[in-house]
């Protein structure tokens, strides 16, 4: 048995790459692939990097580091186990792993570090694969069993870390970010139109597509699997909807219960995800999420460094007034940074080609902006907001939602029979032509559609048909895919909403800027409100619990009354935007941007968007998202020309 291990040293966050033969035959592992690949992704680990190849068993790995946990070499992955049986690259946090490793030594397991990535391994060992039911963390694990000959790719319950693979060439590849594997001489880069097509209703490419064809992202609570005859199998092991019993059914309409819960677990998950060996520092808007992280951070460490960010002459500035008193309530260390269009500007095609596929949030920039702030200032990881509104039901659309199909769907629904509800909509398509948003949710009411697919929509189904050339397609799929896995739990309405954002919105736009902006500035972003365990809780709260007297995020207000003042708490949320209405519309760079774009597609003679007029009809018809749209379509033609020389379209 041949197995190399290459060892260098550097500083130059964590980040996991590879490619594992699927053929019976020995394979000669190019190392030189791996170094590329590597190279790649090497803003995400500037401490240290190695690398690991087997040509008996037709694998190579790289890895690259960010230390966090164990500072010193002893840490260094890829990493085998003393007897040389398994080998793993593991990129994330395991927070639990301290008791873990009390339980293994007790096992009879002696440790050479007092890194979390050895406390895998053994768990491995142990455990076998339903390790995965006793880690409590964020992370993506590349693990190879050498005795049994077996792979594993493994995302995190809820999807924090990104990682994606592909299978071409009858090989295995795959890495944290795309771009590695871009590396790979046997990938080829093609544009999916199926994934296009969702792209543009979801702003993202939902899991387990990308926007690639035969590039493929791994879903959050899932691993994909290799056995020694090579054959490939994507499981499940972890679902946030939990079966929970009638006595904590009972339990849960206890609104006492329920407040001393959250607050418990909120607890508890902050204070695991503050590292021993490094700062920490806290996203801080002023808005109630972050205040909420500064002060629960602020019971379990006197040491607290703030970092806000707003653009310049936008209502977003209001937010470091906020920001600012909680700073002094708080007695941190704060750090601000304000940014112009030119600055956004000048990041935005870097940004795109960092984001690997399009993803067309605007708030990429202040994140990109405000992470390498923090890391400017001597800090790897940070405490972020991210899953609160998710959870606890923040967002006024969804209590829109919510109200419209209390009102009116479910009844209707339920009793008015399906040739009566096509016959209205029929009636309504000229009345509301206008109108395609309402239209779209009568389309959806008339053929059987959920009423709520996402709570970020750029296109309708209506707006795509008229600019894009096939109509072939149905977003719907994505969502009916979902539900058909839960048909066998009798979920509520709101239930329902949260589920779907907990699989779409949430892990593939959400967190997926966070963990690419941040990574991109050696940062690591932790989501407290994102615990499993306070995942699985919310999931089974009461909605009306969740929505009180009509008021969105009614529980985590009444948690943070202990910690916040009352106008923190109860001020009118602003949300972490950026102004790209202003700066498509007044903007010195984006306008023109968007615009040379626009022509060069129309002169291309675009497959994508051969329409431009009846783009335009979208926009003039949906005034209050036009510049969403806008930046969708800009997302992905940056892309597409940022790839030119060898895009196959």
């Amino acid at each position: 048995m041949q197995c190399d291990i290459l060892v260098e040293w550097a500083f130059r966050m964590c980040g996991i790459t590879g490619f594992l033969n699927l053929d019976k035959n020995n394979f000669l592992i190019d190392e030189q692939l791996l170094y590329k690949m590597r190279e790649k992704i090497s803003h995400r680990g500037p401490d240290d990097f190695g690398i690991w190849k087997s040509d008996e068993f037709g694998l190579g790995l790289a890895h690259t580091r960010l230390s966090i946990v164990d500072l010193s070499i002893s840490g260094h992955q890829p990493m085998l186990d003393k007897e040389k049986t398994v080998v793993i690259s593991f990129n994330g946090e395991i927070y639990n792993h301290e008791s873990l490793r009390k339980e293994l030594e007790l096992s009879g397991y002696e440790y050479f570090s007092n890194c979390d990535t050895e406390t895998l391994i053994y768990a491995y060992k142990k455990w076998g694969i339903d390790f995965l039911n006793k880690i409590d963390g964020m992370f993506v694990i590349a693990l190879f069993d050498i005795l049994q000959n077996k792979f594993y790719l493994i995302r995190d319950r809820i999807g924090v870390k990104p990682v994606y693979y592909s299978i071409q060439n009858n090989i295995l590849s795959f890495s944290s970010e795309i771009k590695a594997l871009f590396a790979l001489p046997w990938i080829e880069k093609e544009i999916d139109q199926k994934s296009l097509y969702n792209y543009l209703t979801f702003m993202i490419t939902p899991a387990p597509q990308t926007i690639y064809k035969d590039i493929l992202k791994l879903e959050s609570g899932t691993y994909l699997f290799v056995d020694k005859d090579k054959n490939i199998k994507i499981n499940r092991y972890y679902s946030p909807i939990k079966t929970i019993n009638l006595e904590e059914k009972i339990k849960l309409t206890d609104e006492k219960f329920v407040l001393g819960e959250i607050e418990k677990l909120l607890l508890d998950s902050v204070e695991k995800r503050i590292p021993t060996d490094v700062d920490c520092g806290v996203f801080l808007s002023g808005g109630l999420d972050s205040s909420l992280n500064v002060a629960l951070m602020s019971k379990f460490t006197k040491n607290i460094k703030t970092f806000t960010v707003a653009f310049e002459n936008s209502k977003e500035v209001e937010d470091l007034v906020w920001a600012r008193k909680v700073a002094k309530q708080f007695n941190t260390d704060h750090h601000e940074i304000l940014i112009s269009e030119r600055q956004a500007f000048e990041f935005f095609e870097s940004m795109v080609y960092q984001l690997d596929e399009p993803l067309a949030d605007p708030v990429c920039i202040p994140f990109y902006y405000v992470s390498k702030l923090a890391r400017d200032n001597g800090i790897k990881v940070v405490h972020v907001g991210e899953g609160a509104d998710e959870l606890f039901f923040g967002y006024k659309t969804y209590l829109s939602y919510k109200n419209f199909y209390d009102r009116y769907w479910k009844t209707s629904k339920k009793y008015l029979p399906n040739f009566t509800k096509k016959f209205i909509y029929k009636l309504s398509k000229n009345l509301f032509y206008k109108n395609s948003n309402f239209l779209e949710i009568l389309h959806n009411w008339a053929n059987n559609k959920s009423l709520f697919w996402s709570g970020a929509i750029s296109f309708n189904e209506y707006q795509k048909n008229l600019i894009l050339n096939k109509n072939e397609f149905d977003s719907f799929d994505i969502i009916k895919n979902y539900l058909a896995s839960m048909q066998d739990r009798d979920l509520d309405f709101v239930q329902e909403l949260t589920f779907l954002e907990l699989k779409i919105r949430l892990p593939e736009l959400l967190l997926m800027r966070a963990d690419k902006m941040s990574m991109l500035n050696g940062l690591e972003a932790r989501e407290p409100f994102l615990d499993y365990k306070l995942v699985e809780f919310m999931f089974n709260v009461p909605a009306r619990l969740k929505v009180k007297n009509n008021r969105t995020k009614y529980l985590l207000k009444k948690v943070a009354e202990k910690y916040l003042p009352a106008d923190i708490i109860y001020r009118k949320k602003v949300g972490f935007a950026s102004p790209i209405a202003s700066w498509f519309n007044d903007g010195k760079y984006f306008k023109k941007y968007y615009k040379d774009l626009l022509q060069k597609e129309f002169e291309n003679k675009s497959l994508f968007l051969p329409d431009i007029k009846n783009l335009e009809t979208v926009y003039k018809h949906h005034e209050s998202g036009f510049a969403v749209q806008k930046w969708t379509i800009q997302n992905f033609l940056t892309l597409k020309y940022l790839n030119n020389e060898n895009f196959n379209s």
